[in-house]
């Protein structure tokens, strides 16, 4: 059975990271089995999300930005999450540059800059200064 090093230089992993999309989500209700169901604004689809401190901590209808990890029929963020609302489409928008800000958001969210301009936006408005981050619990291992 490989360890965990030996799993970090996969092709599957690899591919998985290149794949990774950046999205913005609204949570939805639990799986069944572990995390939420998340709809993808944007690409309009729906999204098996396991974040062991995301269950516990979202509501259902909380929306955030963030970049998605596909490995399997699941989904899991990349850590770093941006509490999404709509107000912050305005801020963004301005933020843009020029030549983005006439592009349809649906092919806008696959540009790196679109998501670099939530980020910024997000930390001078000081959006983020409420997520924190936990350690999960010694159970959910």
């Amino acid at each position: 059975m490989p360890g965990p090093r030996s799993f970090r230089r996969t092709p599957t992993r690899r591919s998985c990271l290149r794949a990774a999309r950046f999205a913005i989500l609204i949570i939805g209700p639990r799986h069944d089995a572990t995390g939420v169901i998340a709809t993808d604004l944007l690409r309009r689809t729906r999204v098996w999300l396991v974040d062991i401190g995301l269950e516990a901590s979202l509501e259902e209808g909380a929306m955030m930005a963030t970049r998605l990890y596909t490995p399997e029929q699941f989904s899991m963020t990349a850590g770093v999450n941006v509490p999404f609302d709509l107000a912050l489409i305005e801020d963004l928008y301005d933020a843009l540059p020029r030549r983005l800000g006439e592009t349809r958001l649906t092919d806008l969210i696959d540009d790196r800059r679109f998501a670099e301009t939530i980020y910024r936006v997000a930390l001078a408005d000081g959006i983020t200064d409420r997520v924190t981050y936990q350690d999960p619990p010694e159970d959910a291992s």
